[in-house]
């Protein structure tokens, strides 16, 4: 039997615990999340710890500049 389950983001991970709790032969499992989801998370952790690194525009723009300069 083939089944189309959309999973809400915020339970993407309670969901796949779930399944992998289950014999390897009984599911298969094609994740549609993009592949970048992944990446947001980690940035989003990065920024509430308070460990992220930023630069203002306009450090950025003449940083920018300085590279094309050069």
């Amino acid at each position: 039997m083939t089944m189309t389950i959309t999973v809400k983001d915020r339970f993407a991970d309670q969901v796949i615990a779930f399944l992998n709790t289950l014999p390897k032969d009984a599911v298969a499992v094609e994740s549609s999340r993009p592949w970048y989801s992944d990446e947001v998370k980690k940035r989003v952790q990065e920024y509430k710890s308070g460990n992220m690194q930023t630069v203002s525009h306009t450090q950025m723009w003449d940083s920018i500049e300085r590279q094309i300069q050069a």
